[in-house]
Formats: structure tokens, C-alpha cells, sequence
């Protein structure tokens, strides 16, 4: 009966290791040709776009991409592999931004200077955050994530003029001076290209983590908090550091979007951005790497198509997300990936 019980435990501890191991291989064994030829792409890009009649409009769309998909990569690892239902992303994307523009606003300083407050300020304020939140789970989580978000948005609201800017949010924030060392008509692509740097870096190390021995912790605790335990994982500390490693580059993220807006309005911590931040990673693929990379492209693009209904947006992505949820609970990418692959097994 013993040898029963610790075969069980054997068998099931296999089990849950099984399932704790990333559903791609290690960058040492993937191909690169994929990632060099997109990276390629990325370079020559914008003077691609800047054949077509509305260019520019195309080039908006592709620094927004890169913003966002900061965001959802590093939401992606707190909520899709280490299973903490956190809604603060937003909020520490607006601490960034606020950071940023009001040290240059306030007190001079270069754009280049500001920018890297932001992402201390945002990580700064998440440890904070994590220090009550990560000892509680589930629901809770979520209420006092939500809670902060709505905190944070109401003093952005209603606090001193010089943050809230009389209920408008930050206005005339410094940008950074690319007009002034290329033109208005190139400047664009410096912003562009520093967004291609941000998000390429960001993108490596969340791919660090993602397949390193501290990504497989994340997923037992996610799995198994038990199993983790047992295994020498501890739960609060590894948590903590996860909320601060995303909450960098979040809001890295959002000192580079005033700066590049030269505006930023408490709107944007309404709740329609967390849903549509969340549709991205759902509808690419919860828990994968390159899911919420694909979702972030596709629902960057989708909402100017969707334009001419722009106020069913919200309810079209929550039927989007529901039948995704039902049918594809995945996600979209590792669906159609197994299927490209399932197409080029017959083919061979």
C-alpha cells in the first residue's frame, strides 16, 4: 500500500514537471532564420512605409505594436505562467508615463534622463503593491490590483494640478528631440527605431525568463504551489520579483509613449485599455511566449478596421474573448502553430 501511494506521488510529481516545461524549444535549438528575417524586416520597415500614401499612419501603428507588446509580454508572464491575477499592468504603465513627464515638465531635464525614472518610479510601486497583494490569491488579487488602478487613475484625476493638469492629464510633455536633430518627416523614424531597441530588449529578457530555470518555477507555482514548496520554490519572494522584473519594462514602456505623444490622459486607465490588453494575450495565447506578441499585432491593426464601430468595440472583443475562451482556450497561436506543424508532418 505504501509503495502504492509514493508510485502515485512519483508518477504524479513526473506528471506536473512534464507540464511545468515551456511548449517551445530553447533558443539553442530553434531556428534563427524566423527571428533574423524579422528582424531584418523591422530595420528596413519604415522606409518601406514611407513609399505608401498614409506611411506614417502605418509607422503609428508599429511604435503602438512595440509599446503594447512590452505590456502584454510582461503581463502575460505574471498572469498566463505564474498564474497571479494581477489588473495593475495598466496602472504601472501610467506610473512610468507620469514619472517621465512630470520630472521634464517640472524640472528640465532631458527626455534621455527622465525616461529611466519611469521605470524605477513603476517598479518601485509594485513592490509596494506586492507586498499585501502576493500573500492573497485569486479574487482578492484582482479587487486590490483593480483597486490601484482606479486609486492611481483618480489622483492622475483630481490630485495637483502640475500632475493632473486640471483633470486633463499631462499636457506639452517635452518630447524627445528628434524634429529637431532629422526633421519633422524623418523624425518619426527615430522613434520607430527607439522603439524597436526598447521592445527587442524587453522581448529578450522576458525570453530569459521565460525558459530558464526561474520561468519552470513560475509555472509550478502556478500548477502546483504545493509542489513548488517542495521543491525549494518560495512562493512570495519569487512573485515579488516577478512583479518588479515586469513592472520595469511596463513602465520603460510608458515614459517612451509621452515622450513620444508629448500627452498622456487618465483615460487611458479606464478599463476598456486592460480589456483590450487582456483580449491580446487571450486571443494569441495564454501562457505561450509568442501568443501575446501575435495577439498584440493583430489588435493593434483591428481596432482602426473596426472604426466605423467603434462603440461595439468593447462588447465585440468580450464575444471575441468568449468564444476563445470555449472553443480555443489556448489561444489562437499554439492552435494554428499545431496546425502548420500537423501540415508540414503530412508534406513530409
Amino acid at each position: 500500500m505504501i509503495q502504492e501511494e509514493s508510485f502515485s506521488r512519483q508518477s504524479m510529481a513526473a506528471r506536473i514537471e512534464e507540464r511545468l516545461k515551456p511548449s517551445a524549444v530553447p533558443w539553442s535549438r530553434l531556428s534563427v532564420v524566423p527571428v533574423v528575417i524579422a528582424l531584418l524586416v523591422s530595420l528596413v520597415l519604415p522606409w518601406a512605409t514611407d513609399l505608401l500614401p498614409f506611411g506614417k499612419f502605418v509607422l503609428h501603428l508599429l511604435i503602438l505594436f512595440f509599446l503594447w507588446g512590452i505590456v502584454v509580454q510582461g503581463w502575460n508572464l505574471i498572469m498566463g505562467v505564474s498564474g497571479i491575477f494581477s489588473f495593475a499592468q495598466v496602472a504601472l504603465f501610467a506610473v512610468g508615463a507620469w514619472t517621465s513627464g512630470v520630472i521634464t515638465q517640472q524640472l528640465g531635464w532631458s527626455p534621455f534622463v527622465a525616461m529611466w525614472f519611469g521605470p524605477i518610479a513603476a517598479t518601485f510601486v509594485a513592490v509596494i503593491l506586492g507586498l499585501p497583494t502576493l500573500r492573497l490569491r485569486g479574487a482578492y488579487v484582482v479587487l486590490l490590483t483593480l483597486g490601484f488602478q482606479e486609486l492611481f487613475r483618480n489622483f492622475t484625476t483630481q490630485g495637483p494640478n502640475f500632475v493632473a493638469g486640471g483633470g486633463y492629464g499631462l499636457r506639452y510633455v517635452p518630447k524627445f528631440p528628434f524634429e529637431e536633430w532629422v526633421g519633422g518627416d524623418k523624425a518619426q523614424f527615430l522613434y520607430y527605431y527607439l522603439a524597436l531597441v526598447f521592445f527587442a530588449i524587453a522581448t529578450f529578457a522576458i525570453w530569459r525568463i521565460f525558459y530558464s530555470p526561474i520561468g519552470m518555477a513560475f509555472r509550478a507555482l502556478r500548477d502546483s504551489e504545493v509542489y513548488a514548496i517542495s521543491r525549494g520554490v518560495s512562493p512570495f519572494r519569487y512573485k515579488l520579483f516577478l512583479f518588479g522584473f515586469v513592472a520595469f519594462f511596463t513602465g520603460w514602456a510608458g515614459a517612451f509613449y509621452v515622450h513620444w505623444y508629448g500627452a498622456i490622459s487618465p483615460a487611458i486607465m479606464l478599463f476598456g485599455t486592460t480589456i483590450n490588453l487582456l483580449a491580446m494575450i487571450v486571443i494569441g495565447g495564454w501562457g505561450s511566449f509568442w501568443g501575446p506578441i501575435a495577439g498584440c499585432a493583430v489588435l493593434t491593426v483591428l481596432p482602426e478596421i473596426m472604426r466605423a464601430v467603434e462603440q461595439y468595440r468593447i462588447l465585440l472583443l468580450g464575444i471575441v474573448l468568449a468564444l476563445v475562451a470555449i472553443f480555443a482556450p489556448e489561444g489562437l497561436f499554439p492552435l494554428l502553430l499545431r496546425w502548420v506543424r500537423k501540415m508540414l508532418g503530412r508534406q513530409t
